[in-house]
């Protein structure tokens, strides 16, 4: 015979736990008339591991509880059943109140989830020299392992860490100040950057078309370091021979070059402008490190000057490039 779930659910609905027991325990009256209590007394049996894994505790001793007859509601069919069962031998139901607790059978850790892989017994000989067998090392593992206390509180004192430790970042300096005098004016900052602005996108414009230079150059891949020449100006024809790769590793060679320089020449400084107009966005972080050099070697040199001249200004419009329009100049 097979029942609907509507009515199995309707099982469940009796007005108290002592006749849900009663409906229980008919059901499985019918189920060992019918001669198939046996399947029903299997499921039990595969439940007993659960039931036998902790103690029942009643008023302050414990005990472990003792296995139930294959015939007999277990605690895991009260849970099953509502929180309800029924002993089928005496008739009397019984329930998990709240005077029972359950607690784990082991007091050692081990017997639980950490428990170990080889169990070994016995206390290690350290006398005897380096360990004999896999067992004696063991025991000298398990030795050491209890001697660690399971909680450790470290406190440390930043302050005295911060001393001792070692400088793995290097010291940068700030960005030299120049003299009031020789620095560019917020309005002509202002100006240039929108010129500067136009500039590139002209430039892009007429890179991005396919409409020839004056030469009638085309663009193409070029070894970084021998696309230019720093002897001569810069012209368009030599940019856009260049692609965008070669601008940019052409733009860090340029900026590593002058590192050593005590001062910018024009032609230094055109080759600087050009690239940076050329250089196409976005920006890896190497050639914004590169830029943020520029702009230190620049301001460097900037600080020395005590009197207007062309390379000021060349240096003020390498400044304005790499720290505000590349956005590197610090805050």
């Amino acid at each position: 015979m097979r029942y609907t779930r509507h009515e199995l659910e309707a099982l469940s609905g009796a007005p108290s736990r002592e006749a849900q027991a009663l409906r229980w325990a008919e059901a499985y009256a019918a189920l060992a008339a019918a001669g198939f209590s046996g399947d029903y007394d299997g499921l039990l049996a595969s439940e007993e591991p659960l039931s036998r894994r902790g103690k029942k505790i009643s008023g302050g001793g414990g005990r472990k509880r003792p296995e139930a007859p294959a015939h007999q509601f277990s605690e895991v069919d009260a849970w099953r059943n509502g929180g309800s069962g029924v002993h089928q031998a005496t008739g009397e139901p019984f329930d998990r109140g709240e005077d029972v607790e359950y607690e784990d059978d082991s007091d050692d850790e081990y017997d639980g989830i950490l428990k170990p892989a080889f169990a070994v017994d016995g206390e290690p000989d350290f006398e005897s020299g380096e360990p004999l067998d896999g067992f004696e090392y063991l025991r000298r593992v398990r030795w050491e392992a209890n001697q660690i206390p399971k909680v450790k509180v470290a406190k440390i004192d930043l302050r005295a860490a911060i001393k001792e430790q070692t400088p793995y970042m290097p010291e940068i300096p700030d960005i030299p100040k120049c003299s009031p005098d020789l620095c560019a004016s917020k309005e002509w900052e202002d100006s240039f950057i929108t010129y500067f602005s136009e500039t590139r996108l002209a430039f892009l414009e007429l890179d991005s078309s396919d409409e020839p230079s004056v030469s009638g150059a085309v663009k193409n891949s070029c070894k970084p370091g021998i696309s230019f020449e720093p002897q001569i100006d810069p012209t368009l024809t030599m940019i856009r021979k260049m692609d965008a790769v070669s601008r940019a590793a052409t733009l860090r060679n340029y900026i590593d070059m002058i590192q050593s320089f005590d001062t910018l020449s024009r032609n230094d400084c055109l080759w600087l402008f050009a690239l940076c107009v050329a250089v196409e966005p976005p920006l890896d972080a190497e050639t914004c490190a590169s830029l943020r050099s520029m702009l230190r070697k620049c301001s460097t040199i900037l600080a020395a000057k005590s009197e207007m001249d062309d390379e000021v200004v060349m240096l003020n419009i390498l400044v304005a490039i790499s720290g505000l329009y590349f956005g590197q100049h610090e805050k």
